[in-house]
């Protein structure tokens, strides 16, 4: 998989660039693509403010040392964390000093009211300091390259109606959710030539596939539609349509695109039952490699 980071961090346009696409791509397509993106890259392209909380879902042993910073209850801060207004950052194998201010290398990080104005109201210096490195590790370090992604994310998928949905609404259209409802999956599901609801093979399929463990449904799904998420708008979004095969010597084969199975007519519950498991088993999908 690309990581995230990987592409917003990366030194060439086209990465970011092209993550952007295919991400707006997918919604346009409402099609669902493992693109591994935390929910802060969809509050950024919504205009969201960062927070330590998104930071902390990046970062999580930073952010709970930010965190830990702001509850600590002492009043000596200065001397017990020795900080500064400043941030340290390996670029190749080499740390580099970053100023959060100017001057930070000789503004300490303390207890008291000798931070900024910000909306009218003081803030500790320790809480203008952790603001400081969200700020810029969130926003300022990768400004050109996450200008990159939204440029190919717009290219395909821009305008004010992504102003209507909240980024967890956003991140489910791209990636899915996993409200699995494996009823209406059922119901939904219609059938060719001879088989039919009550066609000897469909009630064994569907036999074996109610018996079958959570992760095996969800292969199962990866299977048919390329990807073991659910869409934004459910199970019922997803129509599976199961066509026979007459030569029972061969594995379903799934048609992705159509939601297609064709089933062979297997004798037994069994051979079913193993026919499927092996076609699964080894099926990856959709994906970035």
């Amino acid at each position: 998989m690309i990581h995230w980071k990987i592409i917003l961090y990366s030194n060439t346009f086209l990465a970011p660039f092209t993550a952007g696409t295919l991400c707006g791509l997918a919604i346009y397509n409402s099609i669902i693509i493992n693109l591994p993106f935390p929910l802060p890259l969809y509050k950024k392209i919504l205009n969201e403010p960062m927070t330590l909380d998104d930071f902390i879902e990046l970062d999580p042993v930073m952010g709970k040392n930010l965190r830990e910073l702001l509850l600590y209850e002492g009043d000596d801060v200065e001397e017990v964390m020795c900080l500064n207004f400043t941030l340290d950052r390996v670029y190749f194998d080499e740390v580099v000093s970053k100023e959060l201010k100017p001057g930070g290398a000789d503004i300490p990080v303390t207890n008291d009211n000798r931070g900024v104005i910000v909306f009218l109201s003081f803030v500790l210096s320790r809480e203008e300091y952790v603001q400081l490195i969200v700020d810029y590790i969130l926003t300022k370090s990768i400004e050109e390259e996450f200008s990159s992604f939204c440029a190919g994310f717009e290219r395909v998928c821009g305008g004010d109606i992504l102003r209507l949905f909240q980024p967890v609404e956003l991140m489910s259209l791209v990636v899915g959710n996993e409200d699995y409802d494996w009823d209406a999956f059922k119901s939904n599901t219609s059938y060719k030539g001879e088989y039919s609801a009550d066609h000897e093979t469909i009630v064994t399929f569907w036999s074996v596939f109610d018996e079958m463990a959570l992760e095996d449904k969800k292969k199962f799904l990866l299977f048919l539609t390329g990807c073991d998420r659910v869409p934004l708008l459910g199970m019922r979004a997803i129509k599976m349509v199961i066509e026979p095969v007459q030569d029972s010597r061969l594995l379903p084969v799934a048609h992705t695109c159509v939601h297609q199975l064709d089933l062979p007519k297997y004798g037994t519950k069994e051979r079913l039952k193993y026919k499927l498991l092996q076609a699964i088993q080894h099926y990856e999908g959709f994906g970035l490699v």
